[in-house]
């Protein structure tokens, strides 16, 4: 007789991350759970503000150059994402998560979209996994929370830029080198200025690929590119047409067109500040993406994947390896307390001394591609690392200019791109 009250999976987070997990859970996590104890239930229950999944990857080629790549080409429905899987597996529910009751095991959240006016309610967990992300100062590259901001801002740019003679782009990551060059290439005769607000550009990789960037931006393309100063605001031209850009060396720039490609502020209002670090990313336990909390066991039962890990390197490659290993915790974890006392395989290679059994959930290593990043500057080319070497840019062309990845989209929607 199966059990009555199945065990409740909570995802926050209805992006990459809160989609790869869900579907590592139900193709592979769960069912090798139904063959330790098959009286057990499993339900997972996916929270997000957003309607539709957000392919962000390839937002800089889609914004600019929307012949090549049609904006609505980066949305997909999130149901769209489960229809495959029986029904009362998983439900998803479009709310944002409020608060974090820990002791009590239980989330409050609060509807959005089309549901907003259904208020707030308390949803208990056995299992979290935290996938909320972060969200950037422009709804242009993140969902927000409300999900149309992102096309009514994709719609502002692409109304001003055909005409626009100036551009301002603030942000020396990725994000900001891949919407300069892609402006650069598209509308040659635009004036454009990369403010990076650093020492230089992609700061998160070697310094030599930075140097890259910058040095294909100016010469190939014409693109300025200064470091050391910061845009502190943006309104709208009193004068003007425009954008007045203030910056943090005393001077005031009048620009047609001024584009926001900072970072994002990672989604973890609602956690408590025990959890977070100084960049308010949550701390993890171990390499397992257990959470730490605030002692021993308030956390217990508790992840978190992606972009709001603390120590992150925010970049796809990462996320990917991330999944199997949340998950893998997740199997290892529930499996302890199906069967107490029995102890579980090995992970990795001391699984294989041990004779350990396909059929039992083992924790899975992160093993992320290290030093590996692909960064187009319009679809000539661009830079990049992959695995600490230096990918040159007619590799970066053909794996990511070409198309900035959206080919991935379909697998990742359908829960193919994940193997065992």
């Amino acid at each position: 007789m199966a059990d009555t009250k199945p065990h409740e999976v909570v995802i926050l987070g209805g992006n990459f991350g809160g989609v790869g997990a869900a579907h590592y859970l139900l193709k592979y996590t769960i069912p090798s759970l139904h063959r330790l104890d098959k009286t057990k239930g499993f339900h997972i229950t996916l929270v997000a503000p957003n309607s539709d999944v957000y392919f962000k990857v390839a937002s800089p080629r889609a914004l600019i150059q929307p012949k090549l790549l049609e904006e609505s080409k980066l949305w997909r429905p999130l149901s769209e994402a489960f229809k495959q899987y029986p029904a009362g597996q998983i439900d998803c529910v479009q709310a944002i998560a409020t608060s974090l009751d820990a002791a009590k095991r239980s989330v409050s959240i609060k509807a959005s979209g089309a549901h907003e006016t259904e208020g707030e309610r308390i949803i208990p967990y056995d299992t979290l996994i935290i996938a909320t992300g972060t969200t950037s100062a422009s709804p242009i590259w993140t969902l927000q929370s409300k999900q149309s901001l992102t096309s009514e801002s994709f719609r502002s740019v692409q109304d001003v830029l055909p005409k626009a003679k100036t551009v301002i782009v603030a942000g020396g990551g990725a994000v900001g080198v891949e919407t300069a060059g892609e402006i650069a290439s598209a509308y040659p005769s635009a004036e454009i200025t990369l403010f990076s607000g650093g020492k230089t550009l992609l700061q998160r990789v070697k310094p030599e690929v930075g140097a890259r960037a910058q040095e294909y931006l100016q010469t190939k393309l014409n693109v300025k590119v200064v470091h050391g100063v910061k845009v502190l605001s943006a309104t709208p031209s009193n004068e003007s047409p425009g954008t007045t850009v203030s910056l943090s060396d005393g001077k005031s720039l009048t620009v047609d067109l001024y584009i926001d490609a900072t970072g994002g502020v990672p989604n973890s209002q609602f956690l408590p500040a025990e959890w977070l670090d100084s960049t308010k990313r949550i701390i993890t336990r171990d390499a397992y993406f257990r959470v730490k909390g605030n002692d021993a066991k308030n956390a217990d039962g508790v992840y978190v994947l992606g972009d709001i890990v603390a120590g992150s390197n925010n970049t796809i490659f990462e996320l990917d390896a991330m999944v199997p290993t949340v998950c893998s915790s997740v199997g290892v974890d529930i499996a302890a307390q199906l069967k107490p006392g029995e102890s579980m395989p090995k992970p990795g290679f001391l699984r294989s001394l041990t004779g350990g059994s396909s059929s039992i959930p083992t924790q899975k290593e992160f093993k992320p591609m290290k030093d590996s990043i692909l960064v187009p500057i319009g679809p000539g080319g661009g830079v990049g690392l992959l695995m600490g070497w230096q990918a040159p840019s007619w590799l970066v062309k053909m794996a990511k200019s070409k198309s900035f990845l959206i080919e991935l989209f379909d697998p990742m929607i359908s829960g193919n791109k994940w193997k065992a």
